[in-house]
């Protein structure tokens, strides 16, 4: 009897040492209660973003902070360098959430661009009005608009610098 409850005893303790050794060397999905948003997926327990969004769950549109007026100027490497101060304004785009529209490039309220997100706080830029054509690159930094940018005009091209900052 002495000899079956040692053996009992035996037993119970290696079935209880083989349960904790599986347990404690199985790893837990770090992502398995993570839910990112917008077709964001999880990496290592933190969600990874498509471009166009940010935040922890990849809930909040990059674009949104874009979206209000900026007063700045420009300076130009053309013979005509701007020093006038003056707003550009920035609208959503329907239907897609890494574009805008940004208005009166160079104080022409008749020239407007498209903006492609490219990251959280960079996009580039298109447009064009009758015989001006212009594209760049932007980015925003603690309310503040920085554009590089090419113009086209007829026969003649040059670049420009804008920056500005954001009215409230």
């Amino acid at each position: 009897m002495r000899v079956r409850s040692i053996l009992l005893t035996v037993a119970v303790i290696a079935a209880i040492f083989s349960v904790v050794s599986y347990t404690s060397s199985c790893k837990k999905d770090a992502c398995e209660n993570v839910i990112c948003l917008n077709l964001g997926a999880c990496d290592g327990g933190k969600c990874v973003c498509p471009i166009g969004f940010e935040g922890e769950r990849c809930e909040i549109l990059s674009r949104d902070k874009f979206i209000k007026t900026y007063n700045g100027r420009d300076t130009c490497s053309s013979d005509t360098t701007f020093y006038l101060t003056y707003p550009i304004y920035f609208r959503a785009q329907t239907g897609d959430p890494r574009e805008m529209v940004m208005k009166n490039i160079l104080n022409d309220m008749a020239d407007s661009a498209y903006c492609t997100m490219q990251g959280t706080d960079s996009f580039t830029f298109q447009g064009s009005n009758n015989s001006l054509t212009y594209f760049g690159t932007g980015k925003m930094r603690n309310d503040s608009l920085w554009l590089n940018y090419s113009v086209e005009r007829d026969t003649s091209a040059y670049d420009c610098r804008f920056f500005g900052q954001g009215l409230r």
